[in-house]
């Protein structure tokens, strides 16, 4: 995100806190927290989310933990759904209910690094006074919004602190970090739900999102992530009744699937003028296995 895009995201957001939801940034923040069979309720909904996330969590809070960033999973409503901190700030984290079942929506607790990332479906950063309330002028949060196995927003993931001070010169870095988390994550639901097809990558991952396509034996398309549905226009959702995404031969010699897959490689090295190395970078697998799938395919001739 550009500082003058965080900027309008930010500038937006303050508009909403002011004219959306009349809230005023002195009055004190009345915290909405699910008891525990609501929160019991909340997770069995969003189950395989948590656990897809869970390993993803725990590696990016080895990363940011020297900075005493708290790290927290929440679900599409700003409703926190799993949190992994060191044990020296719990007491820190439920005075500033950085715990499950805490409800960060932009509409309750203003301008936030959770609600206005939901809100805006785009990566934020709020640094303590560009937080709309003045109670939370000591936090610094950054989220990034996470998607499911259909493309559709799936929650936010995010990194939050009550004593970090000067993180800019590593904010770029720290949003990578949550980035890289929020791709696995969508990578792992998407890889789980299409198991039995092939998945084949379109391009670059931008933003949270990786550019992945599943498609069946005959080049149909069975799911997509929400970076290929921007990029290709697909809607959110199921994709049935689509046409083949590549156009297919009638010979019987070979398999639907290969032709596909050969038709992909040959256009990757189309693109990058023939550099196996880039077209590998371009497709998202190892230089060593596009060599051997050129020599299967036979397309080293």
């Amino acid at each position: 995100m550009t500082t003058a895009t965080a900027r309008t995201c930010l500038s937006d957001s303050w508009t909403r806190c002011s004219t959306n939801y009349n809230l005023d940034p002195s009055e004190r923040w009345e915290t909405q927290v699910l008891s525990q069979p609501e929160l019991r309720f909340v997770s069995g909904r969003t189950q395989r989310l948590i656990q897809s996330a869970l390993p993803e969590m725990q590696r990016l809070h080895t990363l940011v933990d020297p900075l005493d960033f708290t790290v927290m999973l929440a679900d599409p409503t700003g409703i926190v759904l799993s949190r992994h901190t060191q044990r020296s700030n719990l007491s820190g984290c439920r005075r500033w209910r950085f715990q499950a079942g805490a409800v960060w929506n932009e509409a309750n607790a203003g301008t936030n690094a959770i609600g206005t990332c939901l809100r805006e479906e785009r990566p934020v950063m709020v640094v303590h006074d560009q937080h709309w309330r003045l109670c939370f002028r000591k936090l610094t949060g950054m989220a990034v919004p996470v998607y499911n196995s259909i493309g559709e927003l799936a929650g936010a993931i995010d990194i939050s602190s009550f004593v970090a001070e000067n993180v800019l010169p590593a904010a770029a870095l720290l949003m990578d970090a949550l980035q890289t988390t929020a791709r696995r994550v969508e990578e792992k639901l998407f890889h789980d739900r299409f198991r039995k097809d092939m998945i084949l990558t379109l391009g670059p991952s931008t933003s949270s999102s990786a550019m992945l396509v599943a498609l069946d034996r005959d080049g149909h398309i069975r799911g997509a992530t929400h970076a290929s549905r921007r990029h290709m226009n697909w809607p959110e959702g199921e994709l049935a009744g689509l046409p083949a995404l590549l156009p297919l031969l009638d010979s019987q010699e070979e398999p639907n699937f290969r032709r596909a897959e050969a038709q992909v490689i040959r256009s990757a090295l189309g693109t990058v003028g023939g550099n196996v190395s880039a077209a590998a970078r371009l497709l998202g697998v190892s230089r060593a296995t596009l060599h051997r799938k050129i020599r299967a395919l036979g397309l080293d001739h």
